[in-house]
């Protein structure tokens, strides 16, 4: 574990968290800095250390600059039990992240947000993924115009190196969970009315390497995509939408075999939230070609919840269901198999271990609120194959388990408990342990008598 960055965090935090957080909606601190508007500070009063950063004039009327950074310190560990003659496993590492950017403000049309990441792991990790380390590099890198068309409707156009946000998260996502987070080198035109969007969008996703300012300018996976979104009519805060995204891989390995792949998704979203009620469903079909046979895929995602009472711990029960289509034979060249495309670990709880394909998941959860600032959940994931013609996958389609490693669908549950505490607006601490119980699937292979995994994340955010 680095000392260093651990007491550089612990410093940061000590600056913020002894003062009064007061709720500010203005002074919100996104996961993505290049979400935020801190323009009101041109003429509200200092109320926060870091307020001078965040509006730096530049001399011309409307015209600043705004920092922005991030800390992130996250110690990780698995344990598979030992078993028979093997000894147990034990893999203990620690993830550091760091932001930092500048958005320029050149005026109310024209802005310049630049960004640099940095990812690191120390520790031991038997299998390193490729999201685990990335010296330092651009992570975005854009020019963004605007234009009022009329009162109410606004075009926006972004070219450059960028995280993105088209049709569904559960399909592009920068996924902030990894150490190293997602983006794509491309253009994006967006236009907002008050009631409907509509975006498209062509990029590539950023190749990561390992060192330093190696990540390609033209290289990566290319994708593109149109997506139509409107207000729900049911909730306050909801949105109906349709989305087609396409993807060009030159290579894409699944248990069927390895080849280029072509795919093309169309989806149907429905999210909203109300007093009680919230939920995010989505419908996928899938086509395309891979290695010269077509491809014929689909999955449902769902996720549901409903606050008990509004009073006290807040008790909220949700459940989360996604099914997604599997090879069903992997002597026919025709593939069925879903590809979740650019994916968070939404689909499979704390570990973000599994992928959604030939995935069938049911998890139930309780959130609480013991204080205002704290989140308790408790989940229980459970996990069945599909077809049992498929593996397991990971999130970003490496082939976990082969199709012959096992017998039957069923592939485990990992029941777990996270803690969220949001400290000031500035500083949050973040903590999962879980054990993964393995299903007759995975009777045979290394993992079968089980594994336990921890996080505690400490972040700091200015």
């Amino acid at each position: 574990m680095n000392p260093a960055a651990l007491s550089l965090l612990a410093v940061l935090m000590l600056l913020t968290a002894a003062a009064a957080d007061a709720q500010d909606p203005d002074r919100v601190y996104r996961p993505n800095p290049a979400d935020e508007d801190w323009s009101f500070l041109k003429d509200a009063p200092r109320a926060d250390i870091w307020d001078p950063a965040k509006y730096i004039r530049l001399g011309r009327d409307d015209w600043f600059l705004t920092a922005s950074g991030e800390i992130r310190v996250r110690p990780e560990g698995f344990r598979i039990r030992p078993s028979g003659d093997r000894a147990s496993v034990v893999d203990n590492y620690l993830l550091q992240r760091y932001l930092f950017g500048v958005d320029t403000h050149f005026g109310a049309h024209l802005r310049v947000f630049a960004e640099l990441q940095s990812g690191i792991i120390d520790g031991r990790l038997r299998s390193p993924r490729a999201t685990d380390q990335n010296t330092l590099d651009v992570h975005q890198a854009f020019v963004e115009w605007q234009r009022p068309l009329r009162a109410d409707r606004l075009l926006t156009v972004k070219a450059g190196r960028q995280e993105l946000v088209l049709g569904s998260t559960r399909l592009i996502s920068a996924s902030p969970g990894l150490n190293v987070k997602r983006s794509f080198d491309g253009a994006v035109v967006v236009y907002r009315a008050p009631a409907w969007t509509i975006s498209a969008a062509t990029a590539r996703l950023v190749a990561l390497g390992r060192g330093t300012f190696d990540d390609g300018w033209t290289s990566g996976q290319l994708f593109w995509g149109v997506a139509f979104s409107r207000r729900s009519p049911r909730f306050e805060r909801g949105e109906l939408g349709a989305y087609y995204l396409g993807l060009d891989r030159a290579v894409s390995l699944y248990a069927q075999g390895i080849g280029p792949e072509q795919r093309h998704t169309v989806g149907l979203k429905w999210t909203g939230s109300g007093a009680r009620l919230t939920l995010n469903y989505d419908v996928l079909l899938q086509w395309g070609s891979f290695g010269g046979a077509p491809v014929r895929a689909w999955a449902f995602a769902t996720e549901t919840g409903y606050q008990l009472t509004t009073k006290g711990w807040r008790p909220r029960l949700g459940v989360r269901m996604d099914l997604a289509s599997g090879d069903r034979d992997a002597s026919d060249p025709r593939l069925e198999a879903f590809n979740p495309l650019f994916p968070g670990n939404s689909y499979s709880g704390a570990v973000g271990l599994l992928g959604p394909t030939n995935v069938t998941d049911l998890t139930p959860a309780l959130t609480v609120r013991p204080w205002p600032r704290v989140a308790l959940v408790v989940e229980v994931p459970s996990y069945w194959r599909t077809s049992t013609a498929d593996g397991v996958y990971a999130p970003d389609l490496r082939v976990l388990i082969p199709p012959d490693a096992g017998a039957g669908t069923y592939v485990g549950t990992n029941p777990g408990v996270l803690v969220d505490w949001q400290i000031t607006r500035h500083c949050q601490l973040q903590g999962a342990i879980t054990r993964f119980v393995p299903g007759g699937f995975l009777k045979n292979t290394f993992v079968s008598p089980g594994f336990g995994f921890y996080s505690a994340s400490a972040v700091y955010r200015f």
